[in-house]
Order: structure tokens, then C-alpha cells, then sequence
């Protein structure tokens, strides 16, 4: 149906339903000044609902002509000799083609605005998406001088290491070789927790950046990421503490059990510390996660490059200790705002780092019956 048609039928819609409606009132002796406002608002109306001038200068003619005809006498004749015709005609006419111009006007700016927004709306997505990219690509190569970075170190750890056993034979005693060995082991270990970080990262979708969850016990996830904690040589302490009810989160089970682990990896691995604490509490309609060192601290000048993918900023650390800032926490990071959740960390020198992360709960938390597995705190000797 085009233009022209629609904006015929509601002028001759509307022209009409007042007609009888000023039919009605007629009958019942009203006067002829409600008929002619009447006539007027529909003029008006007819102006602003329809396009262009045509329309609202017709229903200004038809009404002035309707008004002399129906609605004064002499009944169903026209006479134009009436007193204030010429001015009543006036009045409607000029009525009409104020609001039709003003209609027109506000219609086109309307689309003039409407045309503008879409196109700042279009540039603005252009921009994001540019933005986007030059961030993945930024991301990229980041990623990639940290995996770089992270190879080198473990790499040349292990080649020494069997280099020496390779060369040293016999001559070497049977503590030495284990030493080496077991330097080759841990090496060797963190490759496997880097490539487990990396696997990691793919799960998570690269359109919308998120994950897959379903709801889980977040008690029992830190106890299988403790269980499942290796870390051969240590000593540390690792004390869990986790609240009487059960929390049931909403994630994905894998992934965050890989955050607590690279999280207890660099408390036990990097900080010094003698004890790792893990705490799990309600907060509002989040769960905590906590894990906790007695350790040597990280300085302020890192703490701000801490959750990026690259190495730390202090040059004069060794290469062991700057290994820990490579892809580990960064992953941390991607995998909790995957999950709509936060992290931060706290950390003070000489005394210690606190890593926290929270993620929404979309259920009430649960009594802990006496079969759970916890009853508040569990200490596990490495």
C-alpha cells in the first residue's frame, strides 16, 4: 500500500468519525461552536499524522465546507453569504498549513537526526571493531613474548640439567643426579601448567567471552585443585578454610580449578612463603575465593602489570623469579571475567600477597550436612 493511500484513508477515517460525531451532537441541540473546534482539532490531527501540505490544506477545505453544509442553515445547502465565513474559512485554513509546515519541519529533522545517529552508531562500531582487532593483536603479541619467554626458561633448565647427566656419567655422586633429575621434573611440570593454561584459554568463547557453567560445589573444587596440586620439593603448608553452608556457583568446574592452581603454583613456586592459605566466603550474591601467602611480597611497580601477558617490569630480578609473571595470572584474569566475576590481589613487601577472585552465585547457599567433606578448615602438608 503506498504513501498516498494510507495517508487518505486515515484523513477520510478521521474526517468522518467527527462528522458523525458532530452529527450526534448536533441532534441533541448542541451548539455549533463545539463542531467547528471539532472541525478544527481534526484538522490539526489529519496535519500531523499525514505527509506533506495536501492532506491537511483538503481537510481544512472539506471541514469549512462540511460546517456550511450539514451543520448551519440553511440545512444540506451551501451559502456562502453566511456571517464570519470568510473568516472561519481563514482561520481553518491557515490552521492547517502552520501545523502541516511545522509537521514537515519536525519530520524531517526527525529523519535528519535519525540518519545521523545511525551513522555515529555505524562509526562507532567501525571504531570498536577497529579497536578490537588492534587489542587482539596487542593481546597476540604479548601472548606470544610471554610463551617465548615462559619456554626459554624451564627449556634451558632442563638442557642444562641433562647435559650435565649426559656429560658427568659416573663421575657425578647419586645426590647430584637426583638434584638434576629432579630440576628436569619441575621443569618439565611447568611446561605441562603452561600448556594447561593455554588449553584453558580456548574454552572460553572469542565472540562473547564466556563460558559453558553449570552449577557446582565451590568447596569441592578447591579441594580438587589442592589434590590435585603438585609440587614436588616444597614444603608448604596449605591450609583450606571454607564456610558452614555449601555454596553452589555457577562455572566452569575446569576452569577455575585451573585458576587455584595456577594461583597455589605461584605462592608456593615464586613467593618464598612457608604457608598458603585458602579461604572461601559468601559475600552478597558473590562467593570469595582467596589464597594466601606468608611471603616476600610483590612490589608496587608490578602490581600494575601483574594481570598482563608479559614478563615483570623489574629487570633486576632473576629469571626464575620473573617467570611467574608470564601467562598464569593473565589467564586467571581472562577465565574469572569470562565467568562475569572480578579479581585483584593485595600485597604487602616482606609479609605477603593476598589473590582474591569472586564470582556470582545464582542460588542460595546450602546447610552443610555432617557427610561434606570440610567441617571449616583441613590442613594438607606438601
Amino acid at each position: 500500500m503506498t504513501t498516498v493511500i494510507k495517508d487518505f484513508l486515515k484523513a477520510l477515517s478521521l474526517f468522518s468519525l467527527v462528522t458523525i460525531l458532530a452529527y450526534m451532537l448536533k441532534s441533541i441541540g448542541e451548539a455549533i461552536d463545539i463542531i467547528v473546534v471539532m472541525y478544527v482539532l481534526v484538522v490539526l490531527i489529519i496535519s500531523r499524522i499525514t505527509n506533506g501540505y495536501f492532506w491537511g490544506i483538503a481537510a481544512s477545505v472539506s471541514a469549512v465546507l462540511f460546517t456550511n453544509f450539514i451543520f448551519t442553515a440553511p440545512y444540506f445547502k451551501i451559502n456562502f453569504t453566511l456571517s464570519g465565513y470568510p473568516i472561519t474559512f481563514a482561520v481553518m485554513l491557515v490552521t492547517s498549513i502552520m501545523t502541516s509546515t511545522l509537521t514537515s519541519s519536525y519530520k524531517k529533522q526527525k529523519e535528519a537526526a535519525e540518519s545521523m545517529a545511525m551513522q555515529l552508531q555505524k562509526s562507532y562500531a567501525e571504531q570498536r571493531i577497529i579497536e578490537r582487532k588492534a587489542e587482539k593483536e596487542k593481546m597476540k603479541n604479548n601472548l606470544l613474548r610471554a610463551i617465548s619467554h615462559d619456554l626459554r626458561t624451564p627449556l634451558t633448565g632442563i638442557k642444562g640439567a641433562s647435559s650435565a647427566l649426559l656429560e658427568g656419567g659416573e663421575k657425578l655422586s647419586e645426590e647430584t643426579k637426583i638434584k638434576l633429575l629432579t630440576d628436569i621434573g619441575n621443569e618439565a611440570q611447568w611446561l605441562i601448567r603452561m600448556v594447561e593454561n593455554l588449553l584453558s584459554v580456548t574454552h572460553i568463547s572469542e565472540d562473547t567471552m564466556k563460558v559453558n557453567k553449570t552449577p557446582e560445589v565451590a568447596e569441592e573444587i578447591i579441594a580438587n585443585a589442592v589434590s590435585h596440586f603438585s609440587a614436588a620439593g616444597l614444603s608448604q603448608k596449605i591450609s583450606v578454610n571454607v564456610p558452614h553452608e555449601l555454596l553452589i556457583v555457577p562455572m566452569d568446574a575446569m576452569l577455575i580449578e585451573q585458576v587455584l592452581l595456577n594461583l597455589l603454583d605461584n605462592a608456593a613456586k615464586h613467593s618464598g612463603s612457608t604457608e598458603v592459605n585458602i579461604n572461601l566466603y559468601p559475600d552478597a550474591d558473590n562467593a570469595v575465593f582467596q589464597v594466601k601467602d606468608n611471603g616476600k611480597g610483590i612490589s608496587e611497580d608490578d602490581l600494575e602489570y601483574l594481570f598482563e601477558y608479559g614478563e615483570s617490569k623489574d629487570k633486576n630480578l632473576s629469571p626464575d623469579s620473573r617467570r611467574g609473571f608470564g601467562i598464569g595470572l593473565p589467564t586467571c584474569r581472562t577465565i574469572i571475567l569470562a565467568h562475569s566475576g572480578e579479581i585483584w590481589v593485595e600485597s604487602e613487601l616482606g609479609k605477603g600477597t593476598l589473590f582474591s577472585f569472586s564470582l556470582p552465585m545464582e542460588n542460595l547457599p546450602a546447610e552443610r550436612t555432617d557427610e561434606d567433606m570440610f567441617e571449616g578448615d583441613a590442613d594438607y602438608e606438601q
